[in-house]
């Protein structure tokens, strides 16, 4: 029953109540004796003609008149369509008078509905029977209540009832509606509110809802009306189911007093909820207590995410200021410490405390090493802000990518033998000798993932590993960085590739680096149409993927692993160029005195003629003598 009324108007609520109760009166009436059964009376009034006839049976009989007889029960079965055949039968079961078809349906048994049998006497002396046959009044069985005439008014006084209580109702309750109180003007007023609001009693049922709120819950505003407003599944800012006694109208009603400016949410489903500031007035009685509640519903849903949102990138803010803090402290570290070497023994060298060749190549090595190193740290500062401002420029040619890998294990060969660790190349597949990509780009995020490998590398090695992905003109080169290191944490594993992040601070005391290096190499890798992942685990090591697209591929060119690492033992080391120029003079323009003397030295001593100028009028006025 509740799934009926549910969503009702309490006008339909009431007349189904009162429905149902005329039906229950009727019920005990019937089962009372009250109300008089229908069938009974039938039953009586056919035993009584049944009596009848049979009284004028024994007279007829008496007086041996049975052709009278006989046409006196002619007469009755013709004129009572109920009685479909009648008969006279002697008491040693002898039938004397048949009138239509009686002997063959005739039932020789006492409890055959639609069948009586009433003895004849002659004087004291029963003489026979007369029998009578009735038409069945409804089928056997269960179906034999649904023609049972109690049945048929209780639906008839299901359906008409309930139809006139509606209808009564439906006049009578508009005069009861305290929202018919409302002159019109002021419902429409209110209907035209883009906030929701409400009336409650004391027991917290709904009195009067505008369309707004009615809108939010999907209902019609009358449907509304007499409802408890606990039906609905409301939660605190937090999403914890609410009270009646603690939702803001309760409180309100409880103390007699506003409520104002409280949030709460209403969830429906995933599709309909919202947030609201809510507003609770009390309707005071004349005792100062409450007897009713206005409240106004403000709906801040849009509100609510976006203070999500701007929340979020308050958070993001934050973590990126914090991360650029650390870089920043760092980054003074990793310049400090190359600008005091060069500083510092540049000063000796200068004051001439190079005791001897030795000492003072030595001197001259560190300031080149410490000079390079800031070369480095400017580069990647460069790079980074290359990547964040979308300036990243490629220049795709055809180029071998085992040369690449090649050079990078001849450069980075140095720093594994320092500290002893194995430095190798294995190819696991064939590789096409030429693939068109941007070999500068490539080399500089295989220098990073190779050198960052070595760097957290104690014991053990570095191994590179290549495969190809043949997909047509979306063809993937492979290459993993496989070392034997500290390894790293799945959360420290997700950090790696942000900007100036590394694993943690004792990371970045231990081995230095700005956490640069791996956000650059990424962002290459995707402008060559790849990526870069990692797996790891802490004290095992880790796998750095690298991929690129390599463009269409000459099936022919294929190399397989055995040439691969043939050409690489038999190409050597790195070779030392030296420029040859024809003679020729030079014009150096540079605003930098220190620049100048550098470039005119370098030149010099290829043998160029060398004239410098310090601005673009000098450098006019000299180009043109």
């Amino acid at each position: 029953m509740n799934w009926l009324l549910q969503g009702q108007g309490p006008t339909f609520r009431i007349a189904m109540g009162l429905a149902g109760t005329l039906i229950s009166l009727l019920l005990v009436a019937s089962v009372t004796g009250l109300l008089p059964d229908g069938r009974n009376i039938e039953d009586q009034g056919r035993a009584r003609l049944a009596e009848v006839l049979a009284i004028n049976s024994s007279i007829f009989i008496t007086l041996s008149d049975l052709r009278r007889l006989e046409s006196t029960l002619k007469v009755v079965v013709e004129r009572n369509d109920d009685i479909q055949s009648a008969g006279v039968r002697r008491e040693n079961g002898q039938s004397l008078i048949t009138i239509g078809e009686h002997d063959g349906n005739w039932l020789p048994d006492d409890a055959v509905p639609g069948q009586l049998s009433v003895p004849i006497l002659e004087g004291k002396t029963k003489w026979g029977y007369l029998e009578l046959r009735y038409a069945p009044r409804n089928p056997g069985g269960w179906v034999a209540y649904l023609y049972h005439p109690m049945i048929h008014l209780v639906l008839f006084m299901s359906v008409f009832g309930f139809i006139i209580f509606y209808l009564y109702l439906r006049s009578m309750l508009k005069q009861l509606d305290p929202s018919q109180a409302i002159p019109g003007r002021v419902r429409s007023a209110l209907d035209c509110m883009a906030e929701g609001l409400l009336v409650l009693d004391t027991r917290q049922n709904i009195m009067l809802a505008n369309i707004a709120f009615a809108d939010f819950v999907n209902q019609e505003p009358d449907s509304l009306i007499g409802r408890q407003i606990a039906n609905f599944p409301w939660t605190d800012d937090a999403d914890n189911p609410l009270q009646a006694q603690d939702t803001p109208w309760g409180q309100a009603l409880t103390t007699a007093s506003a409520k104002m400016s409280q949030r709460v949410k209403l969830f429906l489903d995933e599709e309909r909820h919202w947030t609201f500031m809510v507003n609770c007035s009390p309707v005071l009685s004349g005792d100062a207590k409450a007897g009713g509640v206005l409240i106004s519903f403000d709906d801040v849903t849009e509100l609510e995410l976006k203070e999500i949102e701007l929340q979020k990138s308050k958070d993001e803010a934050e973590t990126a200021s914090l991360y650029k803090s650390e870089f920043l402290a760092n980054m003074s570290h990793e310049i400090r410490s190359p600008m005091n070497a060069i500083l510092g023994f540049t000063d000796v060298l200068r004051r001439g405390y190079g005791r001897n060749k030795q000492d003072t190549t030595k001197y001259l090595d560190t300031i080149s090493s410490s000079g390079e190193h800031l070369l480095s740290l400017i580069n990647d500062i460069l790079d980074l802000s290359k990547v964040e401002a979308g300036h990243v420029e490629v220049e795709i040619v055809d180029y071998s990518p085992h040369r690449i890998i090649r050079e990078v294990i001849e450069i980075m060969q140095v720093k594994a033998d320092e500290k002893s660790i194995m430095l190798s190349f294995e190819p696991h597949y064939k590789l096409p000798a030429i693939i068109q990509t941007d070999p500068g780009k490539l080399r500089q995020i295989m220098l990073n993932l190779v050198s960052n490998a070595i760097k957290f590398t104690d014991e053990g090695g570095v191994a590179i590993t290549s495969s190809f992905i043949e997909d047509g003109d979306d063809s993937l080169l492979s290459i993993d960085v496989v070392d034997s290191g500290i390894g790293m944490t799945t959360d420290q594993a997700d950090r790696v590739f942000e900007a100036f992040v590394q694993a943690d601070n004792s990371i970045t005391r231990r081995f230095g680096g700005t956490g640069l290096g791996l956000p650059i190499s990424k962002n290459y890798a995707e402008v060559l149409g790849g990526d870069i992942s990692v797996r790891s685990a802490p004290g095992e090591g880790s796998t750095f993927g690298l991929t690129v697209r390599t463009g269409k591929i000459d099936p022919q060119s294929m190399l397989t692993p055995a040439q691969l690492l043939d050409e690489d033992n038999n190409q050597g080391g790195v070779e030392h160029q030296q420029w040859i120029f024809p003679a020729a003079h030079i014009l150096v323009v540079d605003d930098g005195d220190e620049n100048r003397e550098l470039l005119k030295l370098v030149l010099g001593e290829a043998g160029l003629e060398v004239v410098t100028a310090a601005n673009g009028v000098e450098a006019l006025e000299k180009l043109s003598a």
